[in-house]
């Protein structure tokens, strides 16, 4: 009898780990980040795993790629980078501008490391807007065979292990244009967004060699007035 009772209860574990995580659909609750958003409410963190293809948009379409699942589901998400490299936030008033060229390598750099023919392992970052009432889908990682293709949380420009936090809001108007240039090229993931307006926040990523490559041009520069 006792054994009886630990094979039931090891065939009962996956389906109450299920439950008490809302299945595969929802984040997980120990991957969770609460983020105070910006102004819409709640941001709640988690992550999603599936198998299958990436379909990459065409040029004259949207920047997200599209997730064909094997089970026939269909998402929406972004490749790693796009969201910081369609824009760019000026000096002026935070105004943000598109800056196509890196859109164009990025969506060269997603061709050149997919196959939209095969499948993939892939993990999502997904966010939960509570308020608005939908998710938001960033691609974390995809491996085949155990390789790993892509992962958004290695700096690519340190290649070092980034970690997540909420972001720290600075002011675009206390640095000069020629500042934001080299912090898209330099010190891209530096924990900070740069805006003329906005104070909310939401989760980024912070490389610790970006950190460093901010207090270093901050320390060469002295105080913002002689910016």
């Amino acid at each position: 009898m006792k054994r009886l009772s630990s094979f039931l209860f090891a065939l009962l574990l996956p389906l109450l780990a299920a439950c008490t995580t809302g299945g595969a659909n929802s984040p997980r609750s120990q991957d969770a980040i609460n983020s105070p958003g910006t102004g819409d409410g709640p941001i709640i963190e988690g992550k999603r795993s599936m198998k299958g293809r990436i379909l990459i948009p065409p040029a004259d379409e949207g920047i997200n790629v599209r997730i064909a699942t094997s089970s026939g589901e269909e998402i929406k998400a972004a490749w790693p980078g796009w969201n910081h490299a369609m824009f760019i936030t000026t000096r002026w008033q935070g105004t943000e501008s598109a800056s196509l060229h890196d859109r164009k390598v990025l969506r060269d750099r997603a061709a050149s490391e997919i196959d939209p023919s095969q499948e993939y392992h892939i993990e999502l970052l997904t966010q939960n807007h509570a308020d608005l009432g939908h998710f938001d889908y960033d691609i974390l990682r995809m491996s085949k065979n155990d390789r790993i293709v892509i992962d958004a949380s290695i700096c690519q420009v340190h290649n070092l292990q980034m970690k997540r936090q909420i972001e720290e809001t600075r002011s675009a108007d206390a640095y000069p244009e020629s500042f934001f240039p080299k912090q898209k090229k330099e010190f891209p993931n530096d924990g900070h967004f740069y805006s003329g307006c906005s104070s909310g926040s939401e989760p980024t990523w912070k490389c610790p060699g970006c950190s460093r490559g901010y207090d270093t041009w901050t320390k060469g520069h002295g105080s913002n007035k002689d910016w």
